[in-house]
């Protein structure tokens, strides 16, 4: 076996329709039973960030049948698709593209959880199990990715995180004060979702700590960042250099999209149009010290950033955007690995973390990046190119052209 790619996201699910094309012999495990992406924030009317042409192949290879493309001519939708005039796709039929795109690669198992990983002199034994049952293979290469989990900080009580919004949806908007708590996109589209629907004795709010809600703005040129001369010249860069730089790509974090910002401020306004109050609260420069829970109530206590003011609300339910961290497989710890951090590993520029000793074969990651390669590292479009010079190294040779298209910034 070529290689082994550990979790079933959308990025290893790119790799495995780029290596379909390839002499490569490779499979993917997936702890899951199916294909789902983001299920939690799979709202009705809310749409991907990202142009329709960044699917899963494309960037790499236009004529790839995983392409979503091909997905809508294959579904009959490509017309109606086309007709709509729109760049973007409803982040519902992304998941079901990905769904689509799975159900015809043969190199994928779902239902299997890779429990262990060490090192043989020809590269890794991989100990895999599902129903019960252990299996081992042997592969030359790895790659990971296992993707991200939701993180709720320290005395946080019994919030419910953006990431399981739509298995509360209905419990929600059945209550009376509802806060969401966090910036960016996703708060945005929670809060938006929950405002639309509530009614004249409902009450949500928005709070952040942010300085003020911020729509995403980035210009052509600044999109440039996302491109893989900009990712080459971030890897370049010292550890304490990247870490400053991560930190000025906030607004990147925490901006949303104008259209999303459009439809809220529009809903604001439809709410006043006949009475006084919106029954909502907007609150900038909140940080938000505690969320206990006391007999089916949320008591949120803050600050006021500049001002030291106190804040303290109650609420029936709360709703955090509080982002995610790495999830890094146990077995890790037995590798030999280079950190440049706790927890943040030294990774090469074609993507493979660095070991103590020289290895036959590559550990090569989609986890785990924000620090060495900048914020092209969740970006679903870069994904591909990532993928492109993964195949091509795992193949020894290029298989996938990559850096063709240059940006008209110069890093």
């Amino acid at each position: 076996m070529d290689f082994v790619a550990v979790g079933c996201g959308p990025y290893n699910l790119g790799l495995m329709a780029l290596a379909e094309k390839t002499t490569l012999r490779g499979i993917c495990f997936e702890k899951r039973t199916e294909m789902m992406w983001h299920e939690g924030m799979l709202i009705e009317g809310m749409t991907m960030q990202t142009h329709y042409l960044q699917d899963l192949v494309t960037l790499a290879d236009p004529t790839n049948e995983a392409s979503f493309l091909n997905y809508l001519n294959k579904t009959g939708r490509l017309q109606t698709f086309i007709t709509q005039e729109r760049n973007t796709i409803p982040r519902t039929e992304y998941n079901r593209y990905l769904r689509w795109v799975s159900e015809r690669l043969s190199t994928i198992e779902f239902g299997h959880e890779v429990s262990d990983v060490t090192l043989e002199a020809e590269g890794f034994l991989v100990t895999v199990e599902s129903a019960g049952q252990t299996k081992q293979l042997r592969a030359k290469h790895l790659v990971l990715g296992t993707g991200m989990a939701p993180f709720v900080p320290a005395g946080f009580e019994q919030v419910i995180h953006t990431s399981e919004y739509m298995t509360y949806r209905d419990v929600l908007k059945d209550r009376y004060r509802v806060a969401v708590v966090g910036s960016g996109q996703s708060a945005a589209e929670v809060f938006l979702d929950l405002l639309r629907d509530a009614t004249d004795e409902q009450r949500v709010d928005w709070i952040t700590r942010s300085d003020h809600f911020e729509t995403l703005e980035a210009g052509k040129l600044g999109d440039e960042i996302f491109s893989v001369d900009y990712v080459k010249y971030f890897h370049s860069l010292s550890y304490t250099s990247r870490k400053e730089l991560i930190r000025s790509f906030e607004r990147f974090r925490h901006g949303v999209n104008p259209e999303t910002m459009t439809a809220i401020y529009e809903t604001l306004y439809h709410r006043t149009a006949e009475r006084d109050s919106t029954k909502a609260e907007l609150l900038t420069q909140v940080e938000v010290e505690s969320i206990t829970y006391d007999w089916l109530t949320h008591q949120l206590t803050g600050k006021k950033m500049y001002t030291g003011e106190e804040v303290e609300r109650t609420y029936d339910l709360v709703v955090v955007a509080t982002g995610y961290r790495p999830v890094l497989p146990s077995w890790i710890d037995r590798l030999p690995i280079v950190w440049e951090a706790e927890r943040e590993w030294r990774v090469g520029e074609t993507y493979e973390v660095r070991m103590e000793e020289e290895l036959s074969g590559k550990l090569f990651t989609h986890t785990n990046l924000e620090h060495s390669h900048g914020p092209a590292a969740t970006n679903l479009g870069m994904a591909v190119y990532r993928n492109a010079i993964i195949v091509n190294e795992m193949a020894g040779e290029t298989l996938y052209e990559v850096g063709g298209q240059k940006p008209f910034t110069t890093f």
